[in-house]
This record gives structure tokens, sequence and C-alpha cells, in this order.
């Protein structure tokens, strides 16, 4: 009787539950699989305390981790498994970044308020930037080759924090912006349009920055979720996911800052991983890493709790060797390891088609993107294909990703404009309007293709979308006197 009862409470306050809480969430058989243990990296004794932000090196197969009291960054090569170097002169390491190009390993150190850069190969130190005390986690530009760095606020006894940015190619800081808050945490950046989600803890918000102007353009206040400190994003689809240490992923609809709804995983979290190729989210917390798989747009299943052991709560994601690294502090009769997981029962990924890419030199292209999408924030995504001089194929010479800049116009984009008319198609995975048109320079003469992305919390119907995709078209036209202006140089 008392089971009956039970039940049928739980049937009259679960549907309210939901609706209030908004989750669109449900469980996987407990036979589902989601992480199995590969290898485990056993770490010296002297290793001891947390650790914070590993880093990745592909190129030489190389693991860096970041025991912060070990003052440190140990080195391990990944296919023998060993430990094979230690960078040493390090207060408190936080975030490790490898650049292939240059071979050149990036460290923020919070001991001294600093952004060190290593020689790829030999470790040597060649340069050292000066930032303010706690500088922590970082972001990278892929575009531009910037990385933002956390730094400043409660330890150098400011009310306000500073995410610095820095010039990797150049080895030199650039700008500071200035953000109300004395703790900043981790951040997120969209690569299409000039944006970075920063989780400021102090305020239990996250800070929207334009990239372009390095200026504070949104904050977004949290009231699902408490103490955010771990931040992925599903830039596809336009979700940033922030964890809180309170035992939710808040999911935000980065085109308007609104919580759409709370995920529940275990207290602590303190890194959050979204795989955008297998729609997986990973939330390692504090003895755990929470697993849980995106079906669409606003729908996730729990695949489970895959117990890592105490304190280990660091984690990185290698979607090209498939598998996931958390890092566990040493305890009583055991000393620090690093486990590898391999994820299984994933989604299908989708295959990465690597695209030949033609030379391209057009500043001026670039920056009318770059300034169309500052303007107007909403847009998701702007790309401008043009044939360049003394080249016989229409391409890509200007988008907010420029990593892409050089990829040929496909056929699909040709036959989309062929009958002059502005092209618009629904994309409900993703919830935006596709949008292609023949371009035109300011005299109205035809140039090339002009395509957008503009969601659906931006237009009402696809007639308002085309409305708003002409209008901006308009707006580029009188910026370009001719084809040939796009590549002179001042």
């Amino acid at each position: 009787m008392h089971r009956l009862i039970l039940a049928i409470l739980c049937a009259s306050f679960l549907p309210s539950a939901i609706a209030q809480t908004g989750v669109l969430i449900s469980t996987a058989p407990p036979t589902s699989e989601s992480l199995r243990i590969v290898q485990t990296l056993q770490l010296p004794s002297a290793v001891q305390g947390n650790f914070d932000h590993f880093g990745i090196d592909l190129k030489r197969n190389r693991l860096f981790a970041t025991p912060e009291a070990f003052k440190a960054v140990l080195v391990f090569d990944l296919s023998t498994g060993k430990m094979v170097h230690q960078i040493d002169g390090i207060a408190r390491p936080h975030a490790v970044f490898y650049r292939p190009d240059l071979d050149q390993i990036y460290v923020s150190d919070g001991g001294d308020g600093s952004l060190k850069i290593y020689d790829g190969e030999t470790y040597r130190l060649i340069d050292h930037i000066a930032l303010l005390k706690d500088a922590d986690s970082i972001g990278y530009d892929i575009s531009r080759k910037y990385l933002y760095i956390d730094n400043g606020g409660g330890d150098v006894g400011q009310p306000y924090s500073m995410l610095s940015v820095v010039d990797t190619t150049e080895h030199k800081k650039i700008a500071d912006v200035k953000i109300d808050g004395d703790t900043l945490e981790a951040m997120a950046l969209d690569n299409y349009r000039p944006r970075i989600y920063v989780n400021d803890k102090a305020k239990n918000q996250v800070v929207v920055v334009n990239r372009l102007t390095n200026t504070v353009v949104a904050t977004w206040p949290l009231t699902m979720g408490k103490v955010n400190v771990a931040m992925a994003l599903d830039e596809q689809r336009q979700r940033l996911f922030v964890g809180c240490r309170s035992g939710q992923i808040v999911v935000l609809d980065t085109n308007t800052g609104k919580e759409l709804q709370a995920l529940p995983i275990s207290k602590g979290v303190d890194d959050l991983i979204f795989d955008p190729a297998t729609r997986r989210l990973y939330a390692a917390g504090d003895g755990a890493v929470d697993v849980l798989d995106q079906t669409d747009l606003d729908h996730y299943v729990v695949r489970g709790s895959v117990p890592s052991g105490a304190k280990g709560k660091t984690a990185r994601l290698v979607p090209e060797l498939n598998r996931l690294f958390v890092a566990v502090p040493g305890e009583a009769g055991k000393n620090a390891r690093i486990i590898i997981f391999e994820p299984v029962n994933t989604q299908p990924a989708k295959s990465v088609v690597v695209e030949p890419k033609a030379q391209v030199d057009s500043p001026i292209s670039e920056k009318i993107v770059l300034d169309t999408l500052s303007t107007h924030p909403f847009l998701r995504k702007l790309g401008l294909h043009v044939i360049p001089p003394d080249q016989q194929n229409m391409v890509l010479v200007a988008n907010g990703n420029a990593t892409r800049i050089g990829i040929r116009t496909s056929e699909g984009d040709f036959a989309a404009v062929k009958d002059g008319k502005t092209y618009c198609a629904k994309i409900d995975d993703g919830a935006f309007y596709n949008i292609k048109m023949q371009m035109f320079d300011a005299q109205g003469h035809r140039i090339g293709i002009l395509v957008m992305e503009i969601p659906y919390t931006s237009a009402v119907d696809v007639a308002d979308a085309i409305h708003k995709a002409e209008s901006i078209r308009e707006e580029v036209e009188h910026r370009i006197p001719s084809l040939e202006a796009l590549f002179h140089h001042a």
C-alpha cells in the first residue's frame, strides 16, 4: 500500500518538477558502458596535491600535466606511458597550450603571474610575459593565434579581474579586458563569431566579451546553479554548458543568454567537456566522471557516473586519440596517477573531410566580414566567396573562422543562388536559417556569393530572415568598391 501511495505521489509531482526546471533528460540502461579504463600512468611519490588543466601535443604524442604544488609541468610520452621530462621553475602551473606550427609550449603560472613560453623540443624557456598573480584558465583564438588568460582579482586585492590577450606569434600582451568580479574561471571561444564566454564565479554569471573590440558586451546571470567554474560549448547548436559545483550543468542559448535547463551531475565539478563529433558531455567532479549524450537540440541521456579516484576532477578529452585523461591526486598509500579512459558506445561520429585550400590574401575582405559580425552579434556565421585575381575557382576569402579561408565554393552553394533569388533553409538541428545569396559590389556588379546563418531567435520566419540577410548584404556591398579592391594592400 505504501509503495502504491509513493508511486501515485511520484506520478503527480514529477511532471510538475520537469516543467519547472525544464529538464529534458532520460537515463540509459545500466548496462550501457560509457568509459573503459585502458591504462593508468603512475606518478612519482613526490607529486602531491591537486592538478589543474592538461595540455596535449599530438605532433609528438605528449601529454602535459600540471600538479600545482609540485611547481613543474610533467611531460608524458603517450606511446610508452612514461614520464619523459618535467618543466621546472613554475611557481604554480595552471594551464598548458601547445602550438605545433611554432613548436612552442605556453604555461600560465599563477604563482608569479605570468605566461611562460618554452621551446617544444628542448623545453628551454624562451620568453616570459608578465601578467597578474593567479594567471589561470586559458582560451585560444584559432584565427588570430591569440591566447586569452584569466588573471588578477582577489589574489592581488582587487574586486575585478583581467582577461589578458597575448599574441602567441609575437610573444606580446596586446590588451587587458577588465571584468567585474575577483575570481574568473573557465572560458569558451566561439570560432565563427567574435565572442568569448567567461565564467565569473564571484558574480555567479557568464560574461560575454567581444574579441574584436576587447569589451564586455553582456552578462548572463545564472539562477539554476551555483559556483560556476567549468564550461564547454556546442557551437553548431549554440548551446553553452556551464558546470556548477552545486551539481548542475546549466545549459544556455548563446543567441539570447537564456537559461534553458539544468542537467544534474555530481557535485564538485572542475572540468567540463563537450565532444561535437559524438555529441557527448563529460563532467569531471570530485572522484567521478558523469557522462551524458545529447540526442537532439535540447534532449540528453545520462550514461552514468564512472569512478576515477578521490579528488580526481581534472580531465582532458583528446578526440583524435579517442581518450579521456583524468588526473587523480595522491592519497594515503597511493601515488598520484593519470587514468586513461576510452569512450565507448558513443553516437556515430561524422567523418571529417580535409578540404584543399587555395592561397588567399584579402585582409580587406576579412575586416569587412569581422566588422559585420561585430555589428550584428546575432549572426551565427558570415562568409564571402569570390574568384580571386589570377585564379579560376571561386573560394571562401573571408569568414569569422579564418581556418576556413581558401576552401572552394561548393556545388550546393552555386546551385542555391543560380536563380538569383535569396536561398533560405530552416535547419532545426541548430535552430537557424541557412542563407545564401548572390553578392555584388557598390556599383551593382556581381562578384560572388554571400552566406550567413541567422538563428530562429532573431527572425520570426523565413521571410523575416531573408529581409534581415538582404539588409546586411546591402551594408556589405557599400563597403566594396570593386572585386579588385578587396585584394589591394595599403
